[in-house]
């Protein structure tokens, strides 16, 4: 079944489908935190976001699966990690430093990458072991993506698509965000800027060495510039940048102020974005534009 043949609610397109914007609001790091699971949870229920993206190196997996069991109605992916956390595979391992834990970014893991100090197997166990994680609590994944992207980089992206037709896993993110006009206002603009280059140049890089190759319905990725600021202002501009017949992911980090120095390190305004994808305005502008909400689920 192609895209085209399927619709939200899970039967056949009626005739008017190709004139709907369809669109999945995905948080992600659900399992970092209990404070971020928490505002997940209320964006969902109270909110617009419709799947999620489950950590199964987050130190709040558990809790996050309990959630999961609770809300069916929440679409479950998994957010691969190899950055910032602690691998579920550390014995051994060239992913880990003498803490015991992943690189602190995708820049440092890529610095590992290509000194040759990481090896493709270790990668390979540690994201089978993260699918087969969340598998054995009984979650089906639809979806696959990554902390910080890392899975855009062109050889974890290869590997990557092999572990979804492994797993049947029918969706991976492809973080290519579609260009913008006007200048970054400030220096997280900017950042922000610069890394959809790179993942732009990365992903390209990874087509080139074969990724990419599995047929999938295509998604229009957003929210990579809004990333940790995604406020009322940015979320309504976007939902008005919607085109019909197309449909999209929007990345969201709705959530609770996190208690952990870490995480806090990031500077992310979980709490104004779970404000903005709970804010009836934001409800408001969907029934006015026609957008349907939905998941992946919705569209397999």
């Amino acid at each position: 079944m192609t895209l085209s043949d399927a619709n939200p609610a899970g039967g056949m397109a009626g005739p008017g489908h190709l004139s709907t914007i369809r669109l999945i609001v995905n948080a992600d790091d659900f399992g970092i935190s209990e404070r971020v699971n928490a505002g997940i949870v209320m964006a969902h229920r109270a909110g617009i976001v419709t799947a999620t993206s489950l950590m199964a190196a987050g130190r709040a997996f558990e809790q996050a699966v309990q959630w999961c069991r609770m809300l069916p109605s929440l679409d479950v992916g998994v957010h691969l990690t190899l950055v910032a956390e602690k691998p579920l595979r550390p014995k051994g391992s060239s992913l880990t430093g003498s803490d015991g834990r992943f690189p602190i970014s995708i820049g440092a893991f890529l610095q590992r990458c290509l000194a040759g100090r990481i090896r493709l197997s270790d990668v390979q166990a540690e994201l089978s072991a993260q699918i087969e994680r969340v598998l054995d609590q009984g979650i089906r994944p639809t979806h696959l993506d990554s902390h910080q992207h890392v899975h855009a980089l062109p050889v974890i992206s290869a590997l990557t698509q092999r572990l979804a037709a492994r797993y049947g896993i029918p969706f991976v993110r492809v973080p290519v965000e579609d260009g913008r006009t006007g200048r970054p206002q400030n220096l997280h603009g900017i950042s922000r800027m610069l890394g959809s280059m790179f993942l732009k140049a990365s992903w390209a890089a990874a087509r080139l060495g074969g990724a990419g190759g599995r047929k999938a319905p295509p998604l229009r990725f957003l929210g990579f510039q809004e990333g940790g600021r995604l406020d009322h202002e940015r979320l309504q501009r976007l939902l008005r940048s919607l085109r019909p017949g197309r449909v999209y992911e929007l990345m969201c980090h709705p959530g609770f102020t996190p208690d952990e120095p870490d995480v806090k390190r990031w500077n992310y305004r979980h709490e104004i974005e779970l404000q903005a994808l709970t804010s009836r305005l934001i409800r408001s502008e969907i029934t006015a534009r026609g957008i349907q909400l939905c998941s992946f689920k919705d569209l397999t």
